[in-house]
């Protein structure tokens, strides 16, 4: 039996697709090849509409009884929700840290080795991420002309200057866009808890990396354990993107602004920025929002952002 005072992998789970089992195994093999043996891995499994999908994951947890635990959800409240009950679970726990590794993307074997020794040389630093490669739903890699502009534009800030530092919720919000995907990010337990997901169903983990880098004390980038981020190739867009539908961009949009906006207060009450900076920051994050959109193709979404530059205001 592993102590319970350990690290955490925390995993939102929805089996909605016909290869979400094969993903899900993929996945959880990633992490049995870890080179640091001492984690412990919580399911939240968000009321998959399968009886035999929430029946399979409680196997796996009878497998590895000492590694795996299972929450079902009994009603679907989306991914944030259920990382933050994951989160919860294990800080009741102890543990110091958690993983966030969503159910269908492979870990890199050392990620929890150099997230741990990262942790115990940088007590400054209380937020890790690192890059990702894309593959598709066999597992093949997928080259960069078939990814989409947000995509390209993270893998782009990571080849350049990756966002690091204390202050690195603004070069998020105002000089790179969205900054790492949530399979790469590493977070003390502490700060998961004070700075929760959104309970929204767009962008939520951007909203929550804006206000974690702007609670916490410092982002340090990883480059050496990028993990396999999978993206189906015969659908189009990413799962949320297909659930929401056509209206996905106009509430990343909201979602992202209000996240943003959040962080500023956040850093207002900790006396990080001054007031005087506030209405920069703003436009400057709605100039970058709508470049972003603009890449998406969404012209109309960009041309409502930039609508809003220089009407904010500083509260």
């Amino acid at each position: 039996m592993i102590s319970p005072a350990t690290a955490t992998f925390v995993m939102p789970h929805y089996a909605d697709a016909a290869r979400a089992e094969d993903y899900l195994v993929q996945t959880l093999k990633s992490l049995h090849q870890q080179t640091d043996p001492d984690w412990q891995l919580v399911i939240v499994d968000d009321a998959s509409p399968g009886a035999r999908d929430r029946k399979r994951i409680k196997i796996l947890q009878d497998l590895h009884p000492d590694r795996i635990f299972v929450i079902q959800q009994t009603v679907n409240r989306g991914q944030g929700f259920c990382r933050n009950v994951g989160v919860q679970w294990a800080k009741e726990r102890g543990s110091r840290f958690v993983l966030f590794q969503d159910a269908d993307d492979i870990a890199h074997p050392r990620r929890l080795e150099v997230t741990r020794r990262a942790f115990k040389q940088r007590p400054d630093v209380d937020f890790v991420y690192s890059t990702f490669s894309v593959i598709d739903e066999h597992g093949s890699g997928v080259p960069t002309t078939r990814l989409t502009p947000s995509l390209l534009e993270i893998i782009e800030s990571h080849r350049v200057d990756p966002v690091e530092g204390p202050r690195a919720w603004i070069r998020m919000g105002v000089d790179t866009g969205y900054t790492t995907l949530t399979s790469t990010v590493a977070v003390r337990t502490e700060l998961a808890v004070n700075h929760p997901f959104p309970h929204v169903r767009a962008s939520e983990d951007a909203h929550a990396w804006f206000r974690m880098a702007a609670g916490g004390t410092s982002v340090a980038y990883l480059p050496s354990i990028g993990c396999l981020y999978r993206v189906p190739q015969e659908i189009a867009g990413s799962s949320d993107r297909n659930r929401i539908g056509a209206d996905y961009y106009q509430r990343k949009a909201e979602v992202d602004t209000d996240g943003f906006f959040e962080a500023i207060s956040i850093s207002l009450q900790r006396q990080t920025i001054q007031l005087h900076e506030v209405r920069g920051l703003k436009n400057a994050f709605l100039r970058r929002l709508a470049l972003t959109m603009e890449r998406e193709g969404q012209h109309n979404v960009a041309r409502e952002i930039l609508g809003a530059v220089g009407q904010v205001g500083v509260r």
